[in-house]
């Protein structure tokens, strides 16, 4: 099927046809339970049914729908997941700006001091580490449940994306670097000292003027 067939048909009605369609459901149920008018939904029924992703069966004055997991139907599952992945991202970056208690650490801080200019493996897999004050814990996790963002203490969990990494601390010292809380260059350094990292090392050195011994450098350029 021609891309621009299957932009033309995927839309905010027909996202939500296709991901709350089940067998033997008439189109006024299924109406009622997304919360678009009959007549849409009736259209974009019959528009699916073109492309073979759903059946229409008449049945007395009733029209049930039949689902039909082709090519379609698994593009559309594909689009509708890019597209929340999407709003939880824009969500969780806008929450992190504005929420008080939490800060980036670890692998998360690196990239923001080095403002993007070294990119860790994590950071590139969505996932981000944060530290949270006791007393604001149940609170931000209660706004991560709100927008449906993922979050662990300690293990990782698989095919979460975004996935915030947390870490309960009584207290911390937060700084602020283009807006986002994330702990103080000083303790960044420290970590990545601990852990030999010395390519990250080598970039907070190039940017800050931090004096770092030399053979962070030699190791980098090898």
């Amino acid at each position: 099927m021609a891309r621009n067939k299957f932009a033309g048909i995927f839309n905010q009605i027909t996202a939500s046809i296709v991901k709350n369609a089940v067998d033997g459901q008439t189109i006024r149920e299924l109406a009622r339970k997304i919360g678009f008018a009959y007549s849409a939904v009736y259209k974009w029924v019959n528009a699916l049914e073109k492309y073979g992703v759903l059946r229409v069966e008449k049945k007395g004055n009733k029209n049930l729908i039949w689902v039909n997991k082709n090519f379609v139907y698994k593009q559309f599952l594909k689009l509708i997941e890019a597209i929340h992945s999407t709003e939880k991202e824009r969500a969780f970056w806008k929450i992190v700006k504005h929420f008080s208690g939490i800060r980036f650490v670890k692998s998360t801080a690196a990239v923001i001091w080095t403002q993007g200019a070294y990119i860790t493996g994590d950071f590139f897999d969505r996932i981000y580490y944060l530290e949270v004050r006791e007393k604001s814990i149940t609170n931000f996790c209660r706004l991560l449940q709100k927008y449906s963002i993922g979050y662990c203490f300690g293990e990782k969990i698989k095919k979460v994306r975004p996935l915030v990494c947390l870490k309960k601390e009584k207290d911390f010292k937060i700084v602020r670097k283009n807006g986002l809380p994330v702990m103080p260059l000083t303790e960044l350094v420290k970590w990545c000292k601990s852990l030999e990292l010395e390519s990250i090392l080598e970039k907070l050195n190039e940017i800050y003027k931090l004096g770092l011994k030399i053979k962070y450098a030699e190791i980098y350029r090898i």
